[in-house]
């Protein structure tokens, strides 16, 4: 029973051997989350296997392939077949699918090659796999897309392409709060899946100071330019949760900025929010606290008021504040005659 898994352990050796720079047998251990002495004798079957294993001394050194080995055609192990399998069916329930087209191939070829007792499971997933799709958002819903899902996808497509060619891209981007469409070329630097949303994280081309975050189905025309030399390619680390978020919400609060007045509980509340925790949060010296964002439609703000019930009030806008004391008082009275 236990010749599959050192099966597919020696396969995962080889792949991480595959790699530009030796890698040192301690970090295939930790990879491998096996012993350093497993490492060698492994290594030592590989070799007696016919596989080039060569280790190269001195600094920065360790094991690798031997220059000019050619890996075969991609193989996966049991595990990697069905993680990929579950990844598919999940890229099946996104409003837009990059790739589309090959989504059916790929997973018909990964459960031809799969060692399982019931193929025709992997072959039909839908017999006993299901991902719901992306519930909708109470609060703050997307304005829909007038674009169709096959031109967002084959958007996004570009997107990644020009990423991994590292070419710059010349796109017509249209956004419903600006008028008009705005034609710039941009540096890919990253690409966001929020939500079900594809993102581009781009730079204009020849500033490296902020990246623009582009969402795909705003996108009318996206055309591949030059190749970037590599030295041009700009930086990004997706770490920061949705920064594209934290940036448009401080252009928010500049133009319309509402405030609140809650307690501790909300304030907690509201932070594990995906939309609200990008907000401002200043704690008062009474121990509640004052909260801000940016919204100028009057019915989202009563919803909010509405579900998180006293003690939140509101402090601004100064316009806003007897109307919707009128407004929830009510809506509390529709609740109870209810």
């Amino acid at each position: 029973m236990q010749a599959p898994v050192a099966l597919d352990r020696l396969l995962g050796l080889v792949l991480a051997l595959d790699e530009d720079k030796p890698v040192s047998a301690p970090e295939l251990a930790q990879r491998l989350g096996v012993s350093l002495r497993t490492v060698y004798r492994d290594v030592k079957r590989l070799q007696d296997a016919g596989v080039p294993v060569v280790s190269e001394p001195g600094r920065g050194g360790g094991l690798c392939l031997m220059p000019g080995f050619r890996m075969a055609p991609l193989a996966l192990t049991r595990s990697e077949t069905l993680a990929l399998t579950l990844a598919i069916e999940q890229l099946r329930t996104l409003p837009t699918q990059p790739f589309a087209a090959a989504l059916d191939t790929a997973a018909r070829k990964i459960a031809n090659a799969a060692r399982v007792a019931r193929p025709e499971l992997l072959q039909q997933p839908q017999r006993w796999l299901r991902v719901e799709p992306l519930a909708q958002d109470c609060f703050h819903p997307e304005r829909p897309s007038p674009a169709p899902a096959g031109q967002v996808g084959a958007v996004v497509q570009t997107f990644v392409e020009a990423l991994l060619e590292g070419r710059r891209l010349r796109i017509d981007y249209h956004s419903p709060y600006r008028d008009g469409a705005e034609t710039r070329d941009y540096d890919p630097a990253g690409l966001l899946l929020d939500r079900g949303l594809w993102y581009l994280v781009a730079y204009p081309s020849g500033q490296l100071e902020r990246p623009r975050h582009l969402r795909a189905d705003r996108v009318r025309h996206c055309q591949p330019g030059e190749r970037l030399a590599l030295d041009r390619l700009p930086p990004w680390r997706p770490a920061q949760q949705r920064p594209w978020l934290r940036e448009a919400m401080q252009r928010w609060i500049e133009t319309s900025p509402v405030r609140l007045l809650i307690s501790a509980a909300q304030a907690e509340r509201l932070g594990r929010d995906w939309f609200f925790g990008s907000a401002e949060l200043r704690p008062l010296p009474d121990g509640q606290f004052e909260f801000c964002w940016g919204e100028n439609e009057f019915e989202r703000v009563r919803e909010l008021l509405a579900w998180l019930g006293a003690p939140a009030r509101l402090l601004a806008p100064a316009e806003w504040i007897e109307p919707m004391r009128q407004a929830l008082i009510a809506h509390a009275q529709s609740q109870q005659s209810g």
